[in-house]
């Protein structure tokens, strides 16, 4: 089973790709696109470069040197900086001028590629998810894609044709595998399908998610859910999906205004970085939340990203979080379901380029805290 673990590098150079060249904080290194696509043996012109000043202006950044790591995916001319596409994979493309890098990312895609976008997808029994996947093709044609039957049917069945799950029993991680055939090439990828039933809501539930874009992300952990009291004493809901790690500190958290009492689908709405960090500053967004909104945030050593649920400019929802069964049980309820959402990076909030696909499954005990917002 194939495993989309990102190296931290490899965000952390898409968090940096504008990079401080002066002591002063007013003069970034800036490599652009911060994000490109290649197919294998085919070949992109240099990045661009240049020293972006405090009020703007674009200035030369001397004599650059490129690298690309890892070279397996991609190389690169260390003078010319042209990008030639190797194997599948994401590469960072790193410009140095005057001692100092700066990175953008280069994704590699086979002439046929399938990617299946969740890895692992968590579920209660009679819960049902289609696999989602996205085609990459060189050459546009048909295509026959067919999932393989369940190794193990007690656990979960699958659809040949269209790959929605069917959750039967617990049991797991139980892998799942996809084909895709253009008459030429032919590709497989696979991912796992976990069952979960928890008894009560003492211990802490599972999630997997998945970020498409500047910021690509494949990350599982814990699982919580709480409806807890607002300032106005009513009560609010909050999803809090959590991967913290010694190399990382990752959080998906969903926030409604009102409680979640049973199974149901709910919009998520747009929400600015201003809004939010004011809002958060004085405790009102969770407190005495206003919309139904999303954060995403990963925090390293030496950087951190954070996105917020963002709609388009003729729409601002977002995306939804849907709650696929709700059962109760001693000390609250267990619930499951998926959230799929667009959202956009605080640090690329102008830019198209910072736009992302968030989506995942989870199941998790949902439990009623009175304290959160009381002192």
């Amino acid at each position: 089973m194939r495993r989309y673990l990102l190296a931290s590098s490899l965000v952390a150079a898409a968090a940096l790709a504008c990079v401080d060249v002066s002591n002063s904080g007013q003069v970034l290194l800036v490599v652009a696109p911060i994000l490109d696509s290649i197919f294998v043996g085919d070949t992109l012109s240099p990045r661009d470069v240049y020293v972006l000043d405090g009020s703007g202006n674009h200035g030369s950044p001397g004599p650059v040197i490129w690298s690309i790591v890892p070279d397996s995916v991609a190389s690169i001319d260390a003078v010319t900086g042209k990008v030639v596409g190797l194997s599948k994979g994401v590469a960072v493309v790193i410009a140095t001028a005057g001692g100092v890098q700066s990175g953008a990312l280069v994704a590699v895609s086979r002439p046929l590629d399938l990617t299946l976008q969740m890895d692992t997808i968590f579920l209660m029994p009679n819960d049902t998810f289609t696999v989602p996947f996205a085609i990459t093709q060189q050459t546009p044609g048909a295509t026959t894609r067919q999932f393989d039957a369940s190794p193990m049917p007690g656990v979960y069945t699958i659809d040949a044709a269209t790959g929605l799950v069917t959750a039967l029993a617990s049991g797991g991680p139980v892998r799942y595998v996809a084909r895709l055939t253009d008459g030429t090439n032919s590709v497989v990828d696979s991912g796992a399908v976990v069952v979960l039933s928890l008894a009560d809501t003492s211990g802490a539930g599972r999630f997997f998610m998945t970020a498409f874009g500047t910021a690509i992300r494949h990350r599982g952990g814990g699982a919580l859910a709480l409806n807890y009291t607002r300032l106005n004493g009513k009560l609010a809901f909050r999803l809090v999906d959590s991967t913290p790690t010694a190399s990382v500190n990752e959080h998906l958290i969903i926030t409604l205004p009102d409680s979640v009492l049973a199974a149901g689908t709910f919009e998520i709405d747009s929400i600015s970085p201003q809004e939010a960090t004011t809002q958060i500053s004085q405790l009102s967004a969770i407190c005495q939340p206003k919309h139904r909104w999303a954060l995403w945030y990963s925090f390293f050593p030496t950087s951190a990203i954070r996105m917020f649920s963002h709609g388009t400019s003729t729409d601002s929802v977002a995306g939804e979080l849907s709650i696929t069964q709700y059962v109760p049980v001693p000390g609250g309820a267990i619930i499951s379901g998926r959230y799929l959402f667009r959202a956009q990076r605080t640090d690329l909030y102008d830019d198209p380029l910072g736009a992302e696909l968030v989506r995942g499954t989870f199941v998790a005990p949902l439990r009623t805290d009175s304290g959160a917002c009381s002192g």
